[in-house]
């Protein structure tokens, strides 16, 4: 099979390259060379009704990844909520269909970064962030902060965005996720129109569970960020919790 897809995009064509599965697909080399790649797990009766819908235009797609695709099998598990480390960036190498190849140090000929990330997707329409302001900058574990953010769709075609909250324990007693999705709103946005997109945020959700195993929400700085996947983060700003 991927003898026919590189066959049909070496005639110069564009080509839109669909992905029929049940889990992520790892061929980095199509999504460089493909014009298009549309992800369709396995869908129901209607599925492929949606599909051309999608192709054709007829439908504005705004679906998000709620996995992670690695660029080889070799690199799972792969997750965008690690744990921090004391270790560097990663430093990654590759190995190029040319024969070429670039070494990296902790990462030789490979990398531990997603080909698509948590949370990745795109649509026919583009969109921009501004103004990220908390209700409150300052508050305790049992209050709720909303998290308000103006996206503009910056097309010329109706669309939908996923506005994603992560949010990063700045200093913890225990080792904790990098970050972490802790809301969300899918937002239909008129074209070159701008939404206020509120999401709440629960104090008591930044919690951890400490060395004594009690689930405590411990005081000091958190990142609260906004973005369009885990990797496209967009804004942030600090919640000081008391």
């Amino acid at each position: 099979m991927p003898d026919l897809v590189k066959a049909i995009i070496d005639t110069g064509k564009p080509t839109v390259v669909v992905f029929s599965s049940g889990k992520p697909i790892t061929e980095p080399w199509i999504s460089d060379a493909a014009s298009a790649l549309v992800q369709q797990f396995y869908p129901s009766e209607q599925g492929g009704n949606a599909l051309a819908d999608v192709l054709f235009g007829d439908v504005n797609p705004s679906g998000r990844l709620s996995v992670s695709f690695p660029h080889d099998i070799g690199n799972t598990p792969i997750y965008y909520d690690y744990l921090n480390s004391a270790r560097a960036s990663p430093d990654p190498g590759a190995a190029y269909a040319n024969g070429t190849l670039v070494f990296g140090h902790n990462y030789v000929l490979s990398t531990p970064l997603p080909l698509y990330s948590f949370g990745y997707g795109l649509s026919y329409s583009t969109f921009s962030y501004a103004n990220l302001a908390l209700s409150k900058s300052t508050a305790s574990a049992s209050d709720t902060v909303t998290v308000t953010v103006d996206v503009t769709n910056k097309s010329n075609r109706d669309g939908a965005e996923v506005v994603q909250l992560y949010v990063e324990d700045v200093v913890s007693s225990v080792v904790v996720p990098n970050k972490q999705l802790k809301g969300f709103s899918k937002v239909n946005i008129k074209a070159g129109a701008t939404n206020k997109v509120s999401i709440d945020l629960k104090v008591a959700d930044l919690g951890l569970w400490d060395l004594s195993m009690n689930y405590v929400v411990e005081p000091g700085a958190f990142t609260i960020i906004v973005g369009s996947s885990s990797d496209d983060l967009r804004a942030n700003t600090t919640l000081t919790v008391v």
